[in-house]
């Protein structure tokens, strides 16, 4: 099978390209930045519609992971712009050229609570792939427009389509901080006042729910060939049980929708990533607490 990678020489690209070429995909990155060793590749401007569509000829899947990957560098409409642009050349290019799947690589910001301006109080913990979706910056909206295009070509053109919501990605440029946190965590440190939901994942565990979501079996009765998933490690990045992380943000902890989520595992993700083990068979295998084993 042919791969295309998009952003495949990019801080997670590298990575996902490497575990489907140890798989056995044939497998080539497309970026506007050549790779530093040597690779298939493939070098264009997926602004440019027309060179996306003749770039992504000839490939039976697409895992799309080029974007702008946070809302501070760049002004909040280049953001928008680009991300959704950029999707929207790709699911154009699949759909033209007959390719059969398209991986999206998305972001928990799609739901709001990622990367976020207001502190959202969910309906419900912890979050799965059922509950409502709040994007309400220019980088989740994004994230969030590009999901929304993955469902609709799925349904549409019956376009295989899978997202992947992964948490903050333990990757080469926030190594330093990473390390810190974990350090901090280590030493049993906790800010209350400070608290998030403390999600995040190692770039080997993404790339292994690449390869996963590339392997995977649409049910033959399924009639929009599209599912969302949510990526986390099993725990989050504090070194309390996840219900104290819960108390500190909210006054009045939301409902736990299933409370032998915690019961099981005091120190759990605030995000459901059940879905992900039961559907496509992916789990994560790295914790905080092995940082110094992280490829990064």
């Amino acid at each position: 099978m042919r791969v295309a990678v998009t952003g495949g020489t990019g801080a997670i690209g590298v990575h996902v390209c490497d575990e489907l070429r140890g798989a056995g995909y044939d497998v080539v990155a497309v970026d506007r930045v050549p790779p530093k060793g040597d690779q298939p590749f493939v070098q264009v401007d997926l602004m440019d519609r027309e060179a996306t569509a003749e770039a992504l000829k000839g490939f039976d899947q697409i895992v799309h992971l080029a974007a702008i990957p946070d809302p501070y560098s760049d002004p909040p409409e280049v953001v928008i712009g680009e991300n959704t642009r950029t999707t929207f050349n790709v699911m154009e290019a699949a759909r033209t050229n007959g390719v059969k799947r398209v991986v999206y690589g998305c972001s928990d910001s799609s739901t709001g609570f990622g990367i976020h301006n207001t502190a959202l109080r969910p309906l419900y913990l912890p979050l799965d792939e059922d509950h409502p979706l709040w994007p309400h910056e220019s980088y989740s909206l994004s994230k969030h427009f590009g999901e929304r295009m993955c469902e609709t070509y799925a349904k549409a053109y019956q376009l295989e389509t899978i997202s992947l919501r992964y948490q903050y990605v333990m990757i080469k440029r926030v190594e330093k901080v990473a390390k810190e946190q974990a350090q901090r965590a280590k030493e049993g440190f906790f800010d209350p006042e400070h608290a998030w939901l403390g999600g995040y994942i190692s770039v080997r565990d993404v790339a292994r729910a690449c390869l996963a979501a590339v392997a995977y079996t649409f049910p033959v009765d399924q009639d929009q060939p599209y599912e969302a998933f949510f990526l986390s490690a099993r725990n989050t990045l504090y070194p309390v049980p996840t219900m104290e992380v819960f108390q500190a943000i909210w006054d009045e902890v939301p409902p736990i929708k299933d409370p032998s989520y915690y019961e099981q595992d005091p120190y759990a993700s605030a995000y459901d990533i059940r879905k992900a083990e039961r559907l496509m068979g992916w789990k994560p295998q790295d914790e905080w607490k092995d940082i110094d084993q992280f490829a990064f």
